[in-house]
């Protein structure tokens, strides 16, 4: 059985604590609408669907996440795509907390009152609040339905609901502390000057941080996750960083893929709603999105977006390994239409005698050239042009029939 490619989704659950349950901070550094950030969560989950095989979500107490995606795509949906593996709830019970100081009656916390306390802590959910069942009531008695669609519902649903090892939040705790005590933490603003107990609330908070953050991507290295964010913490620890890290460069390589082809990313072109939303539910399975999901996330874990250009061009060209060649056709097809934007920075992996041969002409590629590939037979079998032709073809007008008279 071929490895499944699974992406973890906390954004759903951010969405709902700043926008439904009303207990995060909005953020601060962009559009802070519901709009805005409701067509950003969209564009999001677009991508996911697209790109990775299954996507994790993760769970609070209250089910808030998949309150969240209901609200987006309907009750049925949920239903079909947890039923069928490809959402996957995270029931979230290990925690990490620090104390924000005394409550005054003003509302506002003396910060002094934390001096002198371990600065983070660790624990877990346990009882009502780790009970996959209760969280699913939880999640239901939201929406007016009948009983028996509850009870079909957690049917196909609380099989496939995962809860991590709370011992967990306990280790990252452990390990952040070790880390600060050692000086390790510099780099991130955290020199280590004081005792970890004397460090005032704001830097108590970069601790907290920094524990969910490890919190977190030692639940996705365990359970064989990937990361969609780029985690600042990493070198805290070399174990599977590479796995946690590629769902970053999945969506990082394909957005400057399809940049060299002149299309906009993934992510935009659903914000823009030039590819709805729901249509993801249909393209995920197409034959030419599926091949391409598996080739980028494979690929992924190795190549970053400075390298991808180059990969992208060498499967499509086949064996001839189109940067490596010397043949005549490069430099004949080069002297027709240029050398091109996307694929400029690329070029310096060319042989010398090669590069010295088109570099008088040229300051960007076209893509004719890709064309001129295909049109020779050069491409056997899929290749990842395939999955920029599928976007292409949704994102493109339909053509006008014409009248007959």
């Amino acid at each position: 059985m071929s490895k499944s490619h699974i992406v973890f989704n906390h954004h759903l659950e951010l969405f709902a604590e700043r926008y439904i349950e009303g207990i995060a901070p909005l953020p601060k550094d962009e559009n802070s609408s519901t709009a805005y950030q409701q067509k950003k969560l969209q564009s999001i989950l677009f991508e996911q669907f697209l790109l990775f095989d299954k996507i994790a979500v993760k769970v609070d107490r209250n089910s808030s996440a998949l309150f969240a995606l209901i609200k987006e795509i309907g009750l049925n949906k949920v239903e079909e795509l947890i039923d069928h593996g490809i959402i996957i709830p995270v029931l979230w019970t290990p925690m990490i907390f620090t104390l924000k100081g005394m409550q005054l009656l003003d509302g506002s916390f003396d910060e002094n009152s934390v001096i002198g306390q371990i600065p983070i802590m660790s624990g877990s959910y346990t009882g009502d609040d780790a009970d996959p069942e209760k969280n699913v009531d939880r999640l239901l008695v939201r929406f007016s339905i009948s009983k028996d669609r509850k009870n079909i519902f957690k049917r196909k649903v609380l099989k496939h609901y995962v809860l991590p090892d709370n011992s967990i939040a306990h280790n990252s705790a452990k390990i952040v502390l070790d880390a600060f005590e050692n000086n390790r933490l510099a780099a991130l603003g955290l020199k280590a000057e004081k005792a970890p107990q004397h460090l005032n609330l704001e830097e108590r908070w970069k601790l907290f941080a920094l524990g969910n953050e490890l919190l977190e991507t030692t639940v996705l290295a365990e359970r064989g996750f990937k990361g969609y964010d780029n985690y600042h913490h990493l070198q805290l620890t070399q174990q599977s960083v590479r796995q946690i890290e590629s769902a970053y460069h999945v969506s990082e390589n394909t957005s400057t893929i399809l940049k060299v082809e002149n299309i906009a990313n993934l992510q935009q072109l659903a914000f823009e709603n030039r590819i709805p939303l729901d249509r993801a539910f249909d393209l995920r399975y197409k034959k030419d999105i599926k091949a391409y999901r598996k080739w980028i996330n494979t690929i992924s874990e190795n190549t970053d977006a400075k390298a991808i250009t180059k990969e992208y061009i060498d499967e499509i060209a086949g064996k001839s390994k189109f940067f490596e060649s010397t043949g005549g056709k490069f430099v004949s097809t080069v002297g027709m239409f240029g050398i091109g934007t996307g694929i400029g920075a690329a070029i310096g992996n060319l042989p010398g005698a090669l590069v010295g041969g088109v570099i008088g002409k040229a300051a960007d590629l076209s893509l004719a050239l890709f064309d001129t590939y295909v049109l020779d037979g050069l491409l056997k079998g899929w290749n990842p042009r395939m999955f920029v032709d599928a976007i292409k073809y949704e994102i493109e007008d339909p053509p006008e029939l014409e009248q007959v008279t």
